[in-house]
This record gives C-alpha cells, sequence and structure tokens, in this order.
C-alpha cells in the first residue's frame, strides 16, 4: 500500500465531515475553514509536500489531543475523531520514518 494514502482519505472524509456539520449546525464559517485546510493538505500530501506533511502532523496531533480531552469529558463521539486522527498521525510518522531511512541509506 502506498504510503499517505489513508492519511489522504480519512482527511478527506473528515473534510466531507465537517461541511455536514457546517450545514448541520449554524457555526458554517468555522467548519468550512477547517473542511478547506483539511481538504488543502489532502492536495498537498496527495504531492508528497514536505510542508504539507509537516502542517498535517502538527494538525492532527492537536486534534487528537482535543479529541481526547473531549472524550475524558463525556463526549462519546469524540472517540471516532480520535480514533481517525491517531490513525492519520501514525500512517505519516510512518511515512516520514521510511523517508528519512532512504535518506540514511543514500548518504551511506
Amino acid at each position: 500500500m502506498q504510503k499517505l494514502r489513508l492519511s489522504m482519505y480519512l482527511l478527506f472524509l473528515q473534510g466531507i465531515f465537517l461541511l455536514y456539520f457546517a450545514y448541520k449546525s449554524g457555526y458554517y464559517t468555522v467548519y468550512v475553514i477547517f473542511a478547506i485546510l483539511n481538504f488543502t493538505l489532502v492536495f498537498g500530501l496527495g504531492r508528497k509536500n514536505k510542508t504539507a506533511v509537516k502542517t498535517a502532523l502538527v494538525y492532527k496531533g492537536i486534534d487528537l489531543f482535543l479529541s481526547m480531552l473531549y472524550l475524558i469529558a463525556g463526549d462519546i463521539f469524540s472517540g471516532i475523531s480520535a480514533a481517525i486522527d491517531l490513525v492519520i498521525v501514525h500512517d505519516i510518522i510512518g511515512y516520514i520514518q521510511e523517508v528519512t531511512s532512504v535518506d540514511e541509506n543514500e548518504e551511506a
């Protein structure tokens, strides 16, 4: 399986969820801004842009932390978001490890 493909699919899925939440609730601007961020990161990850990979890792790390806090506070549905974020972070870290190991092998 190609690296970052799972992250791209899950980020796209979360963008669709955010657009649905924007439609369902009255906070259109907040949800739409984060949906656009997710779609932009999907495009950047597809091109394997280093800045997009780093930004997605930081963004999803913060989102994972906040989802875990909401889960501890009692919001059960944040567990879904936390699980998706955990898979995205795992996939991105695996990609970074693969790229750095290839770079180290080329130097040797």
